[in-house]
């Protein structure tokens, strides 16, 4: 009795270190950010600066380009990237705003390139320097 108990302590611990794993410093997607971009480069606006829009921490982040590698964004940022590219490495129709804290990517942001030109930000955002330039 006392084997089986022991042994299923010994699994749930494996189960909730794998699960920690694998979800911890997650990036997660946001389309209510991606939506008011949007809405406001729709309105004519040329320039945001981004901490007036975001909720969460980011110390720093950057606008890519269609076809642009999980490796590359990781370079750029010097930061881990667990989540979704959104398929940018695919895609041609799509900018990928990507926030990262420290040595982790926190946020992505799918930005539609319908209409609207992200390219001119080719440079490392801060939240010191944090205007999000719109063409």
């Amino acid at each position: 009795m006392k084997k089986k108990k022991m042994v299923w302590v010994v699994f749930a611990t494996l189960f909730l270190l794998i699960c920690t794993t694998f979800f911890l410093h997650r990036a997660t997607e946001d389309p209510l950010l991606a939506k008011r971009i949007d809405d406001l480069a729709s309105k004519g606006v040329t320039e945001i600066s981004l901490t007036s829009l975001t909720d969460f921490e980011w110390n720093k982040a950057m606008v890519y380009g269609p076809y642009t590698s999980k490796e590359i964004i990781e370079g750029s940022l010097n930061s881990k990237f667990k989540g979704s590219t959104q398929g940018i490495e695919y895609r041609d129709d799509i900018f990928l705003l990507v926030f990262a804290k420290d040595h982790y990517v926190v946020k992505t942001v799918k930005l539609s390139r319908r209409g609207v030109d992200f390219s001119k930000n080719d440079q490392l955002l801060t939240t010191a320097d944090d205007i999000l330039k719109i063409h």
